[in-house]
């Protein structure tokens, strides 16, 4: 199963943090190789983007899946719409003492089926640097609010 976890520091207001991750309009086309999203309803997004896998880069349709939010935490789970992987993850706000936030994404996929095999170890890769680079998009965009 690969995993993904990265965290960021932000210097903004706590409420304007909250605001922006529980508004997925605003962080869906950062992720990386953004092709196109779209709400089926009011608790799921399904997305769509190009994965660079190493030797091969492929559109990968996913659904996200609405768990359960609060104010400082969105969780969801995570179900393959091209490609037979699944997940979960969460986005999370905590604030230190001087009052800097610090924004923590995690993402866990695995897949499943005949290319398994193949495909987890390069999930293994593209996980984590997926991640990374989606929070610290998140962390550009909502300091600039």
């Amino acid at each position: 199963m690969a995993t993904g976890l990265y965290s960021e520091n932000i210097q903004i207001e706590k409420a304007k943090l909250q605001a922006f991750i529980q508004n997925k309009e605003q962080w869906a086309v950062l992720i990386p190789g953004y092709l196109h999203h779209e709400f089926p309803n009011e608790q799921n997004m399904i997305w769509v983007f190009k994965g660079d896998f190493g030797i091969i880069q492929k559109a990968v349709k996913v659904e996200l899946k609405d768990k359960e939010s609060n104010p400082n935490q969105v969780m969801f789970d995570l179900v393959g719409l091209s490609d037979p992987i699944n997940g979960d993850g969460y986005f999370e706000i905590t604030q230190d003492q001087d009052g800097t936030c610090q924004l923590i994404g995690n993402l866990t996929m695995k897949a499943s089926g005949f290319l398994a095999g193949m495909m987890n170890p390069v999930l293994e890769k593209f996980v984590p640097q997926l991640v990374e680079q989606l929070v610290q998009e998140m962390a550009v965009k909502a300091s600039m609010l």
